[in-house]
């Protein structure tokens, strides 16, 4: 944390976010436990290795959030899982758009199509996976990874990105958030 608070004034929020947030290794979990999580989930998603990184707490060893500023991962934190696939957001979004243009109720429809606009999918502003299949089967494969309790006793959740220019937009919200605190 030390390091990444030194960075702070000298680095600009690009890259804060490139030296702290998507390199180096986890705080959490070790080399072999990220590589067979992330194995594990692009096999199953079936996008490409290198577009499954681990961010977050679990990555850093604290949260950046502003609800748990500089707060350290613990036992109730999450492993947050960013998965960037242009091909898997278009599908998401295309049966969202027939979805609620057939007239289904969703009450997580608004907000859904806010997330959506700035680049990414929130799986939990789906519509019911009883309506969706994408969504039961997203929180089916997520659940049991987290059942499996082989990366810990965290709960794995993810989030779908159009591009990493949408993931590294998303994670420099709160770096200059953290950067402004810096300069009260």
């Amino acid at each position: 944390m030390k390091e990444f608070k030194a960075d702070l004034t000298k680095l600009g929020s690009l890259q804060i976010v490139r030296k702290h947030v998507f390199n180096g290794q986890s705080k959490i979990l070790s080399d072999a436990m990220v590589y067979e999580l992330k194995e594990e989930i692009c096999s199953y998603l079936q996008v490409d290795f290198n577009d499954v990184q681990l961010v977050g707490s679990g990555k850093m060893g604290f949260s950046i959030k502003p609800t748990r500023r500089y707060g350290d991962f613990n036992d109730d934190s999450d492993l947050d899982i960013a998965i960037v696939s242009p091909y898997l957001f278009q599908k998401v979004w295309k049966e969202a758009f027939a979805y609620k243009k057939g007239g289904a109720y969703w009450p997580r429809s608004d907000s859904f199509f806010q997330f959506l606009s700035t680049g990414w999918v929130r799986p939990d502003k789906l519509p019911s996976s009883e309506h969706f299949e994408f969504t039961g089967r997203w929180w089916d494969f997520f659940n049991e990874l987290t059942k499996s309790a082989k990366y810990g006793p965290y709960k794995i959740r993810a989030g779908l990105y159009q591009s990493w220019f949408f993931l590294e937009e998303y994670q420099k919200i709160c770096v200059e958030q953290c950067m402004e605190e810096v300069e009260k």
